[in-house]
């Protein structure tokens, strides 16, 4: 009889083994995927802040209206740390699984110069009497504010969870 699940195969010998052929990830690892997910989502939120602060804005120094800032993310190669093993040269390179993480590759202006909207006693409005606003959807900004706080939170539970596991560790050497 055999039982599987995700993580191991029970054999009719009663034999553990893994089923896939990944390499555990480090807790530096798991420290450093976190604190660069976390930077990423702070910067996500700073460009929806800003959006939502600036949504009726209809000068800037460059002239004419605010114009909608974005966040573009890019997954990267994340290099572990060198391990014993791997000093040695005795991983075998076909187990090692690369491990990505996030950044920030750019913060986008939306090209797009605004809505037209007829307000004739705006300092701002044009001789028609229609002004520029800013193409800013208040609504979309605050999900996108809420999805980036909880991205943030996710990646500091993920975190708070490593230092735990790093501090029983600790632990089990003053037993």
């Amino acid at each position: 009889a055999t039982h599987s699940d995700s993580r191991r195969t029970l054999t009719s010998n009663d034999e553990l083994r893994p089923t896939s052929s990944r390499k555990p990830m480090s807790l530096l690892t798991i420290f450093r995927v976190s604190a660069q997910g976390m930077t990423a989502e702070r910067l996500r939120l700073e460009a929806a802040a800003a959006n939502l602060a600036n949504a009726n804005t209809t000068r800037t120094a460059e002239g004419g209206p605010y114009r909608r800032r974005d966040v573009v993310f890019e997954a990267i190669p994340l290099e572990e740390p060198s391990s014993f093993s791997t000093t040695l040269g005795q991983t075998n390179d076909r187990l090692s699984v690369p491990v990505t993480s996030v950044q920030a590759r750019s913060v986008i202006t939306e090209p797009q110069a605004g809505v037209r909207r007829y307000q004739p006693d705006h300092p701002d409005a044009d001789p028609s009497g229609y002004v520029t606003l800013p193409d800013v959807d208040p609504l979309e900004e605050t999900i996108n504010m809420l999805s980036a706080a909880r991205a943030f939170e996710a990646n500091a539970t993920a975190f708070n969870a490593a230092k735990e596991l790093v501090r029983a560790t600790l632990k089990l050497g003053d037993a």
